[in-house]
């Protein structure tokens, strides 16, 4: 699931205590890639991939595949700096592409900044989270391919705490990295927005999964939020389990963004008759996952306006995950919002 932390370090009840979960932190240089960047090259914008782990997720067999592991104060690309973009990945140590076809998925990675309060949940739930993804690891392109001037402010004293969940369909134990790309201007500069990152969730501020329904068609809504910053939308993205048809992020009852899921894009998210995902058995012989979540850059929120999301899932048109037990695997409807405009 996507933990929700509280305060003190320890999560929320019903998610895994704190002190269960390998704790790791990754310092090496040598985890550090240096890439070309693709945006803002007037302000010295710079791309850099930083590997996490590697971690070891045990066979199917023990918990079902899933393994969850911790970075506290976890190595980041800059300070006092505006991160524009990024994206997760998962892979093996020695750089091979790791997803659902070779039997290994990055079920999520959320990243927390410490140092700010989350501004729906508060600090009784969690700190701010400013990165989160699933498998189908869609690029968090807060800056709109360079046509934005903004971005993520990360402080000179800010520390950030990594949550990842690996899911492993193998009967054999399985060592993978995670790999989290950013593209930064390693300065602030004046003329540059800095974002607030919302977190939206069906599941409200008690946790990510909520039970998937028997009706071959469903929606969850949250609780409608009613703001309390205003400012305007410069990316908003979706995330849902197999099932999943999209999510709307929803301001006083009207759809301001519709995130959708795509299915089977690329070899990675194609899985072939006799393999399951996590002892969870799927539907049918040939099944595809979800590979993206398309994201919007457009609209605004103001102060009272109520805010909410509604995830759709259709469970005969794509195949839902099923538990080793035959039921139905919980299921998620959250999204993640940038307003630029707010002084974090």
């Amino acid at each position: 699931m996507f933990a929700i932390l509280a305060l003190g370090g320890d999560l929320a009840p019903g998610v895994h205590g704190v002190l269960d979960i390998p704790v790791i932190s990754t310092r090496d240089a040598t985890n550090v890639t240096t890439l070309t960047p693709q945006f803002f090259p007037r302000h010295k914008s710079k791309r850099v991939q930083i590997r996490y782990g590697p971690y070891t997720t045990g066979s199917m067999n023990v918990n079902n595949g899933m393994d969850d592991f911790t970075e506290d104060n976890a190595q980041m690309p800059c300070s006092d700096c505006l991160i524009t973009w990024m994206q997760a990945g998962l892979e093996y140590p020695n750089g091979t592409y790791a997803n659902s076809n070779t039997s290994i998925w990055l079920h999520h990675v959320v990243l927390y900044n410490n140092a700010r309060l989350d501004p729906i949940c508060g600090w009784e739930s969690q700190p701010q989270a400013f990165f989160a993804s699933g498998n189908e690891r869609s690029a968090i392109d807060i800056c709109d391919n360079g046509t934005d001037r903004v971005g993520y402010y990360l402080g000179p004293s800010d520390s950030v705490f990594i949550l990842s969940e690996l899911m492993n369909e193998s009967q054999d134990n399985q060592t993978t990295v995670v790999t989290i790309t950013y593209e930064y201007i390693p300065s602030t500069p004046i003329e540059f927005e800095k974002v607030t990152p919302l977190w939206l969730d069906i599941g409200n501020c008690n946790g990510s999964d909520v039970p998937a329904l028997n009706n071959a068609s469903f929606v969850y809504s949250s609780q409608p939020w009613q703001s309390d910053l205003e400012g305007r939308i410069a990316f908003a993205g979706g995330h849902l389990h197999d099932g999943g048809i999209n999510i709307e992020m929803r301001r006083n009852n009207k759809t301001v963004c519709n995130s959708i899921a795509a299915y089977g894009q690329s070899p990675g998210y194609v899985e072939g008759e006799g393999m399951n995902m996590n002892g969870m058995m799927m539907n049918s012989s040939i099944v595809e996952h979800i590979s993206s979540m398309s994201s919007c850059d457009k609209g605004r929120i103001n102060l009272g306006d109520e805010i909410s999301v509604r995830a759709y899932y259709n469970m005969t048109a794509h195949s839902p995950m099923v538990d080793s037990d035959g039921t139905l695997a919980p299921v998620m409807g959250i999204s993640i919002v940038y307003i630029a405009g707010i002084d974090p």
